[in-house]
C-alpha cells in the first residue's frame, strides 16, 4: 500500500499551476547565484532583491527535493522565512509543504506537520485575499495539501484522516476532470481499507478507482485498479474473478517491464495466490463430484478431466513460482556463461525461432497455450528482448542455438 502512495505523493505537486520541473536545471549555478547573497548584502538589500533572493530559494528546494534532503530543508527553511517577511503566501506554501514532505519521506512526522500547518495557514491568507486570487489556482493548492495530508495520515494508519483529506482532494480532481490522480487516489484508499479488513467500504474505492481509471484513458492507471480488484476478488475467494482482473492488469506490465517491475511482481504474487487456490477447489470439487457418481463411465470422464485440470494447473503454478524468481534482473552482462536454458525453454524457442505460433507449439508439445504464453514470456525475460525476431537473434549471438 505504501509504495503506491509515494506514487501519489510524487504526483501530487504536480498539479500546482505555478510548477516548474527544475530537474533539467543547472543546480550549482543557481547556488553560485544564491552565494551571492551573503548576510550584509542581505541586510541592506531592497525590497526587489529580497523577493529575487526568496524566488531563487524557492526554486532551489524544487530543484533538491528528491536529491538532497539536507540542501531542500535549508533553502526551503530560506524561503519561508522571507516569504513570511515579505507576505509572499505563495512562496511560504510551496516551500513548507516541500520541506514538511522531505521530513515524511525520513519519518520526522512532528516535524513534517510543523511545516504541514505552515502551508495550511498559507493557503487560508492565500484563500482571504482581497482581491481573491483565481479559483484555479487556489483549488490547485487546496488538492495538493490535501492529498499530501492524506498521504501523510495513511502511513500513520489514521485511517480516518487520511479519507477525510483524500476526499477532499477528490472532489477538486473531480471538479477539472484530473482522473489520472482520482485513480491512484481511490486505489490508495481501497488498499487502506483492504489493510485494515474493511473489505466492503474496499470494494468501492477499488470499483471508483477503476471507473476513473477507464475515463483517465491511461493503461497503467487501469492496471493498477485492476490490480486492487484482483486483491480484493482473491481475498474474498472469488479466484476466477480475481485471475481475470490479474490477467489484465499483467497484460500491460508484460509490455512494460522495466518501468513497473514492482507493481508486475505484486500482480504475479496475486496471480500465484490465486492459481493455489483455484486448484485446491477444483481438487475438492472434482472429489464431491467422484463420491456422488456411481455410473463407472462417469468416474472415469471425471478422473480424466481432473487428471489433465491438474497437469495443467501444476505446470503453470510451476512455470509461475519460477517466473517471479528469475525475471529478478541477473547482475553483470549477458552472456551463455550466465544464461541457463532449460530444456523446455530451448524447445520452444526452437520452435519459435521455427516461425510456430502459439497454439501450434501447445499442440506440438502436448500443452495448453497458457504454458507456453508463460515460456515464451520467461525466454523475453531471460534475454531482455521482446520479439520473436530479437529473440532468434540473442540466441544465435550467444550460442544457445546449438
Amino acid at each position: 500500500m505504501r509504495k503506491i502512495i509515494i506514487i501519489l505523493c510524487l504526483l501530487l505537486p504536480v498539479v500546482a499551476f505555478g510548477y516548474t520541473d527544475h530537474r533539467g536545471r543547472n543546480l550549482d549555478s543557481l547556488e553560485r547565484v544564491a552565494a551571492r547573497y551573503t548576510p550584509d548584502k542581505l541586510a541592506s538589500a531592497s525590497k526587489e532583491e529580497l523577493v529575487d533572493y526568496a524566488m531563487l530559494c524557492r526554486e532551489l528546494t524544487w530543484g533538491y527535493l528528491q536529491i538532497d534532503a539536507t540542501k531542500c530543508v535549508y533553502y526551503g527553511r530560506q524561503a519561508i522565512r522571507l516569504g513570511e517577511q515579505l507576505g509572499g503566501d505563495m512562496t511560504v506554501f510551496d516551500a513548507s509543504i516541500l520541506v514538511g514532505q522531505t521530513f515524511w519521506a525520513r519519518e520526522q512526522y512532528d516535524s513534517a506537520r510543523v511545516y504541514y500547518n505552515k502551508t495550511a495557514a498559507a493557503l487560508a491568507s492565500m484563500e482571504s485575499d482581497n482581491p481573491p486570487r483565481k479559483e484555479n489556482d487556489l483549488d490547485a493548492n487546496r488538492s495538493r495539501l490535501w492529498g499530501t495530508m492524506g498521504n501523510f495520515y495513511a502511513v500513520q494508519d489514521s485511517i480516518e484522516l487520511a479519507s477525510f483529506y483524500y476526499n477532499k482532494a477528490a472532489e477538486i480532481f473531480d471538479k477539472y476532470g484530473d482522473y489520472q490522480q482520482n485513480a491512484i487516489l481511490y486505489y490508495n484508499l481501497g488498499e487502506i481499507r483492504m489493510d485494515a479488513g474493511d473489505k466492503k467500504q474496499a470494494k468501492a474505492d477499488y470499483d471508483r478507482s477503476l471507473t476513473a481509471a477507464r475515463q483517465s484513458g491511461d493503461s497503467l492507471m487501469v492496471a493498477i485498479a485492476m490490480k486492487g480488484q484482483g486483491r480484493w476478488y482473491k481475498e474474498n475467494g472469488q479466484m476466477r474473478k480475481a485471475l481475470q482482473c490479474l490477467k489484465e492488469a499483467e497484460a500491460y506490465y508484460a509490455n512494460h517491464p522495466q518501468e513497473e517491475a514492482q507493481s508486475r511482481s505484486e500482480t504475479l504474487d496475486y496471480m500465484t495466490a490465486s492459481y493455489d487456490a483455484l486448484n485446491r477447489n477444483i481438487r475438492s470439487i472434482a472429489i464431491s463430484l467422484a463420491l456422488l457418481l456411481a455410473a463407472a463411465i462417469m468416474a472415469l470422464l471425471i478422473a480424466i478431466r481432473l487428471k489433465k485440470t491438474k497437469k495443467e494447473l501444476t505446470a503453470t503454478a510451476e512455470v509461475l513460482d519460477e517466473t517471479i524468481e528469475e525475471l529478478r534482473p541477473e547482475e553483470g552482462a549477458a552472456s551463455s556463461h550466465n544464461i541457463h536454458l532449460a530444456k523446455r525453454e530451448k524447445e520452444v524457442a526452437r520452435l519459435i525461432m521455427d516461425g510456430k505460433t502459439t497454439k501450434e507449439i501447445a499442440s506440438e508439445m502436448g500443452v495448453n497455450e497458457q504454458t507456453v504464453f508463460w515460456y515464451r514470456k520467461r525466454l523475453y525475460a531471460k534475454l531482455n528482448v521482446h520479439s520473436a525476431v530479437q529473440l532468434a537473434s540473442e540466441m544465435q549471438k550467444l550460442g544457445l542455438d546449438q
